[in-house]
């Protein structure tokens, strides 16, 4: 498990890369998380906007926009 100020420089990393851009697709390569991911997944994200990339303890959080 990483620490803190790992996940924090990942999110920072893959911040500019990921903002603002659009999803074209979506790839699960771990379907072992700590909860179920939804089968419709990339139907629900494909075609949005990427409007913010945060963390929350040691989770990465990317929010969709329309």
């Amino acid at each position: 498990m990483p620490e803190l100020p790992e996940v924090e420089i990942t999110r920072r990393g893959i911040e500019p890369f990921l903002a603002g851009k659009l999803i074209t697709g979506v790839r699960v390569s771990e379907h072992r998380l700590r909860w179920p991911i939804p089968s419709n997944l990339a139907a629900h994200v494909t075609g949005r906007r990427v409007t913010q990339v945060t963390r929350r303890g040691k989770y990465i959080l990317i929010a969709c926009g329309a």
